[in-house]
Order: C-alpha cells, then sequence, then structure tokens
C-alpha cells in the first residue's frame, strides 16, 4: 500500500474543488505475470494494478508522450457474443464520450490481424485507486469531501444524460417536373442527437480516484446509448416527419433506459460516502426491497404500480406498513442541505428524483457547481449504434471492433 502525504488544500474554484489530499493505495498483486504487450513497443510496462474478469490492468509509461498510463488487457473477447458487443459499446462510448469526470481512452493496441483476433489492450488515463478504496483508507472524510466527489459525479452524469433533440433539420425537395407535375417528393431530414448515455453501474469500485480528490467515472461495459423512437432512422417517412413539424413536437416513448437509475445509484454512493459501507447490501431482490422501504418506508399505491417488476409490485402490495427513517437520524453528520438532497436522489419514484442537471442547482452545491457552464455532450448520431439492431455474429463483431480501434 502506498500512502499519500496529506496536507490540506488551499481555496481553489470549482473546476478543482477546495479539498485537501486524500491517501489512496494500490491493490497489491503479485508481480510475477506475464509482459503480454510485448506488441505495443510503444510502451513500456510497468506493475500490475489491477485484475479483472477478462484480463489484467498494468502501469505503463508512454514512449511517445512520456505520460504514465493505464493498460488494460482484455482476453477472450468473443467467447461470448453479448460479451464482444459489451465491449464494442463501450469503446464506442469512450471514444465518443469526452469530459473531465470520465475516464479518458488513450489508444489501442491494434491487434496484429483484423481477422483473428481475440484479444485487445485498451490504453487509458492512469488513476492512483477508486473510490471505494478511498472510503475504506480514510475514516475522516469531511463534508468538503462529500460535497466536491458528489458535484464531480453529478457533473459528469448532467454530461451523460444530456436529452435527444433535434437539432439540425434539412429538406430537400426534388421535384420532377413531368406530366404529372410533382411525381416524385422526397424529404430528407438530417439530425444529429446529444449523448443521452446510462452507465448503469454506478458504485464505488467503478470511480477511479487521485490524492488530490479528483474522481473520474469508469467502467461503460453495461452502458446504454438511448434515443427516442423517433430517430430510430435517419430518414423518417414523408407524411410523418410534416406532421412533427406541423404540430411542432417531439414524439417521445418512455425509454428502457432512464436517467433515473444512474441517479438513484449516485444516491447510494453518497450515502456510502457518509457511512463507510453499502446502504443496501440486498442478497437478492426481495431483500433489497426490505432494506430499502425499512428505510424509505413503504411506498405510495402510485409508486407501486410504476414497479415493472410484477414480483416485486406484488410483494409491494402485500408489505405491512412501514414508516420512514428520517434521513437527518441515519446519516447524523450530514449537514441539513446535504439531508435534502440524499432525500431527493433516493426518491422510491424515479419521477421525483432530480435530474443531475437540477440537482446541481442544489442549494448544497452553493459556491461550488455553475450549472450553466458545466460542459454538456456533443451531438452523437444515432448511426454509431445501428449494430444494436441487428442480430451480430463473433465475425461481425471483431470487425465492428477492429473498425473502432482504427479510428481511435
Amino acid at each position: 500500500m502506498r500512502a499519500v502525504e496529506r496536507h490540506k488544500a488551499s481555496s481553489s474554484t470549482a473546476a478543482t474543488g477546495t479539498c485537501r489530499t486524500i491517501e489512496v493505495s494500490r491493490k497489491k498483486i503479485d508481480m510475477d505475470l506475464l509482459y503480454e504487450c510485448g506488441k505495443g513497443a510503444r510502451f513500456q510496462i510497468a506493475e500490475v494494478i489491477g485484475r479483472g474478469r477478462r484480463g489484467l490492468v498494468r502501469a505503463a509509461v508512454d514512449t511517445h508522450t512520456g505520460e504514465r498510463v493505464a493498460i488494460k488487457k482484455i482476453s477472450d473477447i468473443f467467447e461470448h457474443v453479448s460479451d464482444a458487443i459489451r465491449i464494442l459499446r463501450e469503446i464506442k462510448l469512450l471514444r465518443l464520450l469526452r469530459h473531465p469526470d470520465i475516464v479518458e481512452i488513450k489508444h489501442i493496441i491494434l491487434p496484429s490481424s483484423p481477422t483473428d483476433f481475440k484479444d485487445i489492450f485498451i490504453v487509458f488515463e492512469l488513476m492512483e485507486s477508486d473510490l471505494h478504496q478511498v472510503i475504506m483508507d480514510n475514516e475522516d472524510l469531511t463534508q468538503e469531501h462529500h460535497r466536491f466527489f458528489l458535484y464531480q459525479l453529478l457533473r459528469a452524469l448532467k454530461y451523460l444524460h444530456t436529452g435527444p433533440f433535434l437539432s439540425v433539420v434539412y429538406l430537400s425537395f426534388i421535384f420532377d417536373w413531368g406530366v404529372n407535375f410533382i411525381s416524385k417528393l422526397t424529404l430528407m431530414v438530417l439530425f444529429f442527437l446529444l449523448a443521452n448515455v446510462i452507465h448503469r453501474d454506478l458504485k464505488p469500485k467503478n470511480i477511479l480516484a487521485n490524492a488530490d480528490c479528483k474522481l473520474k467515472i469508469d467502467n461503460f461495459n453495461l452502458s446504454r446509448a438511448s434515443f427516442s423512437d423517433a430517430s430510430s432512422s435517419i430518414f423518417w417517412n414523408v407524411c410523418d416527419v410534416l406532421m412533427m413539424l406541423c404540430s411542432f413536437s417531439y414524439p417521445f416513448i418512455k425509454l428502457s433506459y432512464t436517467p433515473e437509475i444512474d441517479i438513484w445509484s449516485i444516491g447510494c454512493v453518497f450515502a456510502e460516502m457518509l457511512t463507510r459501507k453499502p446502504l443496501f447490501p440486498g442478497k437478492n431482490m426481495l431483500h433489497h426491497m426490505d432494506l430499502i422501504t425499512n428505510l424509505l418506508g413503504t411506498p405510495s399505491a402510485e409508486s407501486i404500480a410504476g414497479v415493472r417488476n410484477a414480483n416485486a409490485r406484488k410483494y409491494l402490495s402485500g408489505m405491512q406498513k412501514k414508516k420512514p427513517v428520517p434521513f437527518s437520524q441515519k446519516f447524523p453528520g450530514l449537514d441539513p442541505l446535504g439531508v435534502s438532497l440524499l432525500e431527493r436522489l433516493l426518491a422510491f419514484d424515479p419521477n421525483c428524483r432530480p435530474s443531475a442537471k437540477e440537482a446541481l442547482a442544489d442549494p448544497y452545491f452553493h459556491g461550488l457547481a455553475n450549472v450553466d457552464h458545466e460542459p454538456t455532450a456533443q451531438p452523437i448520431s444515432k448511426v454509431h449504434f445501428e449494430f444494436e439492431k441487428r442480430k451480430l455474429t463473433k465475425e461481425d463483431v471483431r470487425e465492428l471492433i477492429y473498425r473502432e480501434v482504427e479510428r481511435i
């Protein structure tokens, strides 16, 4: 374990936060492991800093820039097509999403052959630890730490959750001045959509950390790029488009993956910072329901009706009435503004949770956040995720990953 010297931080702006350094540590992993990045001659491989289900993460130095980086090896990508698609999706998202609170993908070491490779090496910026380790190693995190950590996470979510909207409309009419005056009319709508990315796996171990209090969201393996049904095709039916333009409305549908999932997760992460233990360590769905209602009380009939899982809905409907535990009692060290925000983040009804932008405007962040000047997502075309509609073979995914690597 490597200790980092603690010191008091001088006051700083919202961009850096007013936060003294924290103690971070690297995981101790045996060094007697194969150095398998030889084909990445650009990188001088150093110690192993992590181990995942599909491979290792090693520290390295980029000899072109002198920068220390992390190289993640993903092994046997195509053992299961579903896993390969998740890797493809994560690579795409990390290439398209650039934000100071999201881990940056630097480079991918190209496979030697585009037709038979099974492993890839992804180069990320190097971070010192993760939030889970920070919470475990620091018993005296202050409210200042908690506030700055939460601010960074919500700022990242504001970027990820930027909703889809029609940004560019271009109409092209092609007239055929024939016998029937106009025998052909083609209307083409070209547009881009802002990123509406749902992370779906936010937890302390998926949030990287440095000793200067900097956090970055990592691991987009389960993430989804969400688009409304209106954007399912770049070319819309002429009548449908005209109807939309005449009514000045944008047709939305209820999405399978919604930002409220991530807001709930951030609330749980915030609570774990405060108590240094998971808020709802459920063993299964029903146990989770018990733990959640023990804190929040029995939800209203209206809220229960909105629960998608039929078994959970039935269980909640038959549950004995419970009273909520006051958050000021559950989290006695948190100031009243923090208590109020946490209650909003952990609202049982997703419709009652704030968006990331709304949460950043909460009085809890007074003097720290400037919502109007936080980074917003650049337009992302639906075309990047057309592969989601197809039934892909291993060979299809292999080709798509190789193309994506070439773009990076």
